[in-house]
Order: C-alpha cells, then structure tokens, then sequence
C-alpha cells in the first residue's frame, strides 16, 4: 500500500512566495558563511609580505669604505617587500651553504650557515614596510688585519669573508679568494622563507695589502641573486589545495 499525500492546493500566493523568502534567505546564509570563511585567508594571501633580492653592480651594492688603518669593499644584496603587502616583520637572511667553485677552496674553519648583518644598522633582523627596500651585507674583502688582544690572526691577509651577524673577530668568517656559491634563506615571522643563490668572486693575483681599495673593487664579480625555491607555509599549501 503506497501513501498518497495530498498537496495543500489551496495555499495562498503569499505562502509561496513566503516559501521562496525563506529558502533564498538559507542560501543567502551558506553564502555568507562560505564567505567569511574563505575570503579573509584570500585577503590575507593577497597581502602577504614577499621579500626579493636584487643587486646592482653599479650602486652602492659594492661600496668602498676607507677607514684608517682599516679598508675594506662591501658586497651587498637590496633586499625589497613587494608594495601593497603588511609590513615584513623580522626579515632575516641566512647563509645556507657555501660551495666553493673548481679551483677554489674553502678554509676549513669558515663558519656558515649564518644570519647576515642589514648594512649600516648593524643587527641580524628587521622589519620591511611594503615598498621599502633596505641592503644587506652579504661579503667584504679587506686588508690583513693586526691581531686583537685574545684574538688569533682575525683576517690572516687581503681577502674576502662572510658579513655574518653578529660579527666574528676570530677568522672564521674568512674565505680567501676564488670564487664560491653562496646559497641564502630569506625567512621572516609572517612571510614564505625563499632560497636564493648568488656567485661571488675574488681575484687576487697581482694585490696586495698595499693595493687601492679601488682596484681591489674591480678584482671583485658577483652575479646577481636567483631564486632557488620558495617554501608556502602549511596554512597557505592548505588554502591552495583547497583552492
């Protein structure tokens, strides 16, 4: 025996409509929800700081400071967060890895993997407003330096070293000459840590610790810096998949 159930026919054009009302305000409701679930991780990728690094041979990317009785030529990275983001807070960059290229060598005391000091500041870490660019010491290459006091051979003759954070007075920041790939982690509090990796080189031959710091500037090449990879961070690889 199958029910039949008999339709209210005599419901009012009002009740329809009240029906309809009601069932479009439902989906107006889910609507919303999903909206105000979703769109605020949207906005908030929209702005997400994004901090790049660039290098420009003929700026101050490569800066000569002369000052008695020290010398030394400054290797720098620009290091800017794209505009229309928050404002990168604690933004640091790492030395990941040091290779040394084919017919060089690295010292077997060369301390990496190493926060990198914000020129002129002088601190490993700061905050990056959207649309400011600020440099980073990456290497110098500096004359031989006289021993300190409790301190053995701090820079042993002219050559280049990591512009590590905080600065070290005891050599290990040291590489010589030849050429090295340097690998770098960007990394900050509320952005995606970025790998990048830029060549550097230094060419001794026919320098010396009496040499011009301009001369000196031009046995110095750096290619610039290219993106390695980028890391999304957990919350962000979630809204892409779900995306």
């Amino acid at each position: 025996m199958v029910d039949v159930i008999a339709l209210d026919t005599s419901a009012s054009l009002a009740d329809w409509i009240s029906a309809i009302g009601q069932a479009a305000g439902a989906v107006g409701t889910v609507a919303a929800v999903v909206v105000a679930l979703f769109l605020p991780g949207w906005q908030r990728a929209k702005i997400r700081p994004i901090v790049t690094l660039e290098f420009d041979r003929t700026s101050e990317d490569i800066a000569v400071h002369e000052s008695p009785p020290w010398g030394s030529v400054w290797i720098r990275l620009r290091a800017t967060n794209r505009p229309g983001r928050e404002t990168a807070r604690r933004v640091r960059v790492i030395v990941s890895k040091v290779e040394p290229e084919e017919g060089s060598v690295l010292p077997e005391n060369t301390l990496a993997l190493r926060e990198l000091s914000w020129s002129e500041v002088r601190t490993g870490e700061l905050d990056l407003p959207a649309g400011m660019q600020r440099r980073i010491d990456v290497a110098h290459v500096e004359k031989k330096r006289a021993a300190k006091k409790n301190l053995v051979s701090p820079w042993p003759d002219l050559g280049m070293g990591l512009a590590g954070w905080p600065q070290r007075h005891d050599g290990r920041d040291y590489l010589g000459e030849g050429g090295f790939r340097i690998k770098l982690t960007v990394a900050g509090e509320n952005l995606d840590a970025s790998e990048w990796e830029i060549r550097i080189s230094f060419k001794k031959v026919g320098l010396s610790n009496e040499s011009s710091l301009a001369r000196i500037r031009d046995a110095i090449e750096v290619s610039g810096p290219v993106l390695v990879s980028k890391e999304t961070s957990l919350r962000r690889r979630r809204w892409l998949a779900d995306g």
